[in-house]
């Protein structure tokens, strides 16, 4: 079954590579099948954030992953220094409390073309022991379900969350889920938690908005690899 090019699958694939050429090859070569990408920190490193433009030009969302956690003052002006015709969505920590992330939405709303702001909560390679170890006494469902309650009462538009936490998320957030580490092959996690991966279909039938895909797809021959995954959906 080939790919349908009339309908995008709801996918944003994470170009985590400091390479501009590379990362507009892959972007090319799957532009007609995803809605969007995501760069973060990687890409950042050698590439400054108007090169996303190059993506945006593709007819790709662009998902800034910058997950930024900081002093409420570096926060905004980081925030403020994105207003660009180019990027639609930002990341930024639900830890830095519902002062601040209100902040940063009002800053987003005064933008000429206003940022979605997506809230973190807890990293899908953390388990309970890793909650733990930084002085978190609630376990991995309850802590996800009081930061999404945070992104909500801030008025973010979305939440990143894993897959097996969609379902409780979804009762105190209203907005958009995006969905990292799913997996087709759970043997292959990498540096993510398998015990709060599922696959891409289990995920969009819990009630994930996107699908984040990284090295799944990036990793071998893009196109094939993004075939896979959207006839997995079917």
């Amino acid at each position: 079954m080939q790919i349908s090019v009339d309908k995008k699958a709801p996918i944003f694939v994470a170009l985590d590579t400091p390479n501009l050429n590379k990362a507009i090859t892959i972007a090319n070569d799957i532009k007609s099948f995803v809605t969007g990408i995501k760069v973060g920190p990687i890409f950042f490193s050698k590439n400054s954030i108007d090169k996303v433009n190059k993506f945006s030009e593709m007819n790709l969302r662009v998902f800034v992953d910058n997950k930024i956690h900081d002093l409420e003052s570096i926060v905004l002006k980081s925030v403020a220094s994105l207003n660009s015709e180019c990027i639609d969505y930002y990341t930024i920590h639900t830890a830095n409390g519902l002062k601040t992330l209100s902040k940063a939405k009002e800053v987003c709303v005064g933008m000429s073309r206003p940022i979605k702001l997506l809230g973190v909560t807890v990293l899908t390679s953390f388990d309970d022991s890793n909650l733990k170890e930084i002085g978190i006494k609630n376990k991995m469902e309850e802590q996800i379900k009081q930061l999404a309650s945070l992104a909500q009462e801030s008025k973010l538009d979305g939440v990143i969350c894993d897959g097996k936490n969609i379902k409780s998320v979804k009762n105190v957030f209203k907005g958009e889920l995006f969905v990292p580490g799913v997996r087709l092959n759970r043997d292959k996690m990498h540096d993510q938690n398998p015990s709060r991966s599922i696959t891409p279909k289990e995920a969009l039938d819990h009630g994930a908005t996107f699908l984040v895909c990284g090295r799944e797809i990036i990793e071998g021959n893009p196109r094939e690899n993004i075939q896979k995954i959207i006839n997995s959906l079917k």
